[in-house]
């Protein structure tokens, strides 16, 4: 599996790097802000990008709007949103892109279990769609 990084926090970004590429995962480009981001999938064409939700310049919501990009371009690439916001509406728009495709979106407390994000990253890349449980969904059991 082949993966781009876009994280705007270069020691979380490079942590990112070593935790994935020590796990037999090709991190095969990085990029700080969502034009870099955009950039780098374009140049890889990767299995699955891994997005920071609180890109520069704003640090609010561009690494949806990288995804949704991304999705409109090259809709066979794998996302997975990391957030330290356990927002539904975030997730909502995550899963309602369109076309529709493999998604997930995982907070970034999961970074402190490396095998669970691994796994998360593992199922989007295999299709699925995948919400971070402390979340929830609309369905769940209570």
């Amino acid at each position: 599996m082949r993966i781009v990084i876009v994280e705007g926090t270069p020691s979380l970004r490079d942590a990112l790097v070593q935790l994935f590429t020590e796990r037999g995962i090709e991190v095969a480009g990085t990029a700080a802000d969502h034009v870099e981001g955009l950039r780098e999938v374009g140049r890889v064409l990767p299995d699955v990008v891994v997005i920071d939700l609180r890109l520069p310049p704003d640090h609010t919501d561009e690494g949806l709007g990288m995804a949704e990009a991304i999705r409109s371009r090259h809709p066979a690439v794998g996302l997975l949103v990391l957030s330290s916001r356990a927002e539904a509406g975030y997730v909502h728009r995550l899963v309602g892109l369109r076309p529709p495709g493999s998604a997930g979106y995982v907070l970034k407390e999961r970074l402190g279990d490396p095998d669970g994000l691994v796994t998360a990253l593992r199922r989007v890349h295999a299709g699925e769609i995948v919400i971070d449980p402390f979340i929830g969904w609309p369905g769940d059991p209570p």
